[in-house]
């Protein structure tokens, strides 16, 4: 049954996985976009009631995710450093049990 788990589940599989989201984090690690979007909501005109709650809500909708990824992201990582500290076992030696 392990064989089979491993076979299908490469080892390099989980690492080019977190490269992706690596990726991905530094991606959305870029804010300029964001500090100009802040420019354009100061401008006259541009926030109505309306602008505001579509703006506000999306926002802190964002902002929940982002700490929830952040969260996830110290439980990999935590984990993964857990997993790496436990030794695996040694295979029987010849003749115990004998």
């Amino acid at each position: 049954m392990q064989a089979t788990i491993i076979g299908r589940f490469s080892p390099a599989k989980p690492g080019k996985q977190i490269e992706a989201v690596s990726g991905a984090l530094a991606r959305l690690g870029e804010t300029e976009d964001l500090k100009r979007l802040i420019l354009k909501i100061k401008r006259p005109g541009w926030t109505t009631p309306a602008e505001v709650a579509f703006c506000l809500g999306i926002a802190e909708s964002l902002h929940a995710q982002v700490n929830a990824v952040a969260q996830l992201k110290g439980v990999l990582v935590n984990a993964g450093e857990l997993v790496a500290l436990n030794p695996q076992p040694l295979p029987p030696k010849e003749g115990a049990g004998r």
